[in-house]
């Protein structure tokens, strides 16, 4: 579950399905919706649980997300000590993946996010 101060100003513009860039240069498209019980934070649904097993993520792990309006997400994935995990990188020269070049994408907003559930975020 995304916080809700974040979830608050970027659902208004945030596409749906988002494009969520790893370090390691994988992309994955992932869909979302409002919560029902907290109407005031989106939750990660559609493609979660694939990005969940691919990654072998765990309960105390966290996620570094930057936005970059309007519909991608990069996302740095650290272990229970606050560590970056190095799964690889998949990119010529070990580049960090790019934000595409066309359209007015910027940086508006970072979230660090526990991982609480395999099936939402």
């Amino acid at each position: 579950r995304m916080p809700a101060p974040f979830s608050n100003v970027v659902r208004e513009n945030m596409s749906n399905p988002v494009e969520v860039s790893t370090t390691n240069g994988q992309s994955w498209s992932i869909s979302w919706v409002v919560e029902e019980e907290h109407p005031h934070r989106i939750v990660f649904i559609g493609g979660w649980r694939a990005f969940y097993e691919h990654y072998h993520l765990r309960i105390g792990n966290t996620m570094l997300f930057s936005y970059h309006q309007p519909k991608f997400f990069n996302v740095a994935i650290h272990d229970t000590r606050y560590c970056e995990i190095n799964y690889g990188r998949n990119l010529r020269n070990g580049s960090l993946p790019a934000i595409p070049a066309h359209g007015n994408y910027t940086v508006q907003f970072f979230a660090i996010i526990p991982v609480n559930d395999p099936d939402t975020l």
